[in-house]
């Protein structure tokens, strides 16, 4: 089975990520994402990264404005 390109794509995840406004939204939406695709590390890894980043910007204040 070959996977989706974009969901080994970190860039599409923290896309996704970047609708979390506070750290309980963005753990739920993490832990959402691993149980859809825990069975691909490729997918896994990308999660994690992106994950890691948008903790970053949440830690320094960085918000997407609507």
């Amino acid at each position: 089975m070959t996977l989706d390109r974009d969901l080994t794509d970190k860039l599409y995840w923290l896309r996704k990520f970047r609708m979390a406004k506070n750290d309980k939204t963005l753990e739920l939406m993490v832990s959402k994402a691993i149980d859809d695709h825990h069975q691909h590390s490729a997918v896994v890894a990308a999660i994690y990264l992106a994950e890691c980043q948008r903790e970053r910007e949440m830690a320094q204040g960085r918000f997407l404005d609507h």
